[in-house]
């Protein structure tokens, strides 16, 4: 009587009886799904045919070449999940055409077959990834339990990726709840600035909404609109270190005062450095005083040379500053404010930042302690804008 002897693989099952091997095809079709097409390249014509026939039998999506530029062509056509490859295919070295797949696919897994394996080339061959060897002459057996190796390796290989996808996810949420309470702190600190200068409670907040209103009409990317959103209710933080005597005075300040006052840019950026999760808000902070013409500060920038980001706040701060009751001035008009946006267009400010301002008016402009805005003096400016002889084009506008 016939003894019997079974050996479970990951993939297949494979019976050894008195007469040989007999090879089972796997009775789930997901039990083969993880290396579901296969490469083979060998310059023996009967290898392939024997390994392409018994492979396709058993379910895999076989390819087979015995030229090593149709290896390489295969490859970056197509997706292979494995590629056994012989080590002697004439004036080529099979270790050497694994290193230029690597290069054209480096998730390819590799399985050298050789018939004079030695330490030199496991060694060799293990710095090219490879991930199996198979001695010749092999067995159908043999094959399969190389098969089963780089099976369990693409699965492990997965597990790993996929490990390290839910870890950066994990990061990325805890900064971003980091970042948040780091904001949430600068926030109120910048707000305890507002209430030493006069008038000025609550500006950074409106300058968040009108800017961010602006960045989205303006067609930046919903992260670029909410770095500007942050930037903007941090952008006067840096007036933390100026006296209440300077920000409170009444009459006009002198010279130094206003080297202190303008100083404000970059003592903000000085107190955000430290904060790797703000970094993308510091050119914002630090040029939102910069003027279209080049006459600003810090670094008197013009036009694109100052950063997007700048020249938006630059017309929202410019904007709601108007509006707000100063010790040494009265709050402003809708109509005053709007003026002198538009007095200073290609001077101070930017053309397109202030004409996708007047069109955000003009739709209506809902600001947090102001109620719906000036939709009439949006229109009112865009009509104005569009037929004073003395005005920019639609087009230096929009």
């Amino acid at each position: 009587m016939a003894s019997v002897m079974a050996r479970h693989l990951l993939y297949v099952t494979v019976l050894r009886d008195d007469s040989g091997f007999q090879l089972l095809v796997p009775s789930r079709k997901e039990d083969i799904k993880m290396a579901s097409r296969i490469l083979l390249v060998d310059d023996e014509d009967r290898i392939l045919d024997v390994m392409t026939s018994m492979l396709m039998e058993l379910g895999w999506d076989v390819k087979a070449t015995s030229l090593p530029e149709e290896a390489l062509r295969l490859v970056a056509d197509e997706k292979f999940h494995m590629a056994f490859v012989d080590n002697f295919l004439g004036p080529v070295e099979g270790i050497e055409l694994i290193g230029k797949m690597g290069k054209i696919d480096p998730d390819l897994q590799f399985v050298i077959m050789t018939g004079n394996p030695n330490i030199e080339t496991a060694i060799h061959a293990l710095k090219k990834g490879v991930a199996d060897f198979l001695r010749k002459p092999f067995r159908m057996e043999e094959l399969l339990v190389s098969v089963d190796h780089v099976n369990r390796r693409l699965e492990l290989e997965q597990q790993r990726k996929d490990l390290l996808a839910g870890l950066e996810l994990t990061v990325r949420e805890k900064t971003e709840e980091l970042r948040q309470t780091y904001l949430s702190v600068l926030v109120t600190l910048s707000r305890t600035v507002e209430k030493k200068d006069l008038g000025t409670y609550g500006h950074s907040m409106r300058v968040s909404e009108i800017s961010a209103r602006i960045a989205e009409n303006i067609g930046l990317s919903t992260a670029e609109v909410a770095d500007i959103r942050a930037a903007s209710l941090l952008h006067d933080i840096g007036k933390i270190g100026i006296s209440d005597y300077i920000l409170a005075k009444q009459g006009p300040l002198t010279d130094e005062e206003v080297g202190i006052i303008r100083s404000h840019p970059q003592k903000g950026v000085e107190i955000l450095q430290p904060l790797k999760q703000f970094e993308a808000f510091l050119p914002a902070i630090l040029h939102h005083h910069e003027r279209y013409d080049g006459s600003g500060y810090p670094a008197g920038l013009s036009g694109d040379e100052i950063p997007i980001s700048a020249r938006i706040i630059s017309v929202a701060d410019t904007y709601d500053a108007i509006l707000s009751e100063r010790p040494y001035r009265s709050a402003g008009t809708d109509d005053r404010a709007i003026a002198e946006l538009k007095a200073f267009i290609g001077r101070q400010f930017d053309p397109k930042v202030v004409g996708t301002f007047f069109e955000v008016m003009r739709n209506g402009l809902e600001i947090s302690g102001r109620g719906a805005c000036c939709a009439e003096g949006g229109r009112t400016a865009m009509k104005e804008l569009m037929t004073a002889n003395n005005s920019v084009s639609m087009e230096q506008i929009l």
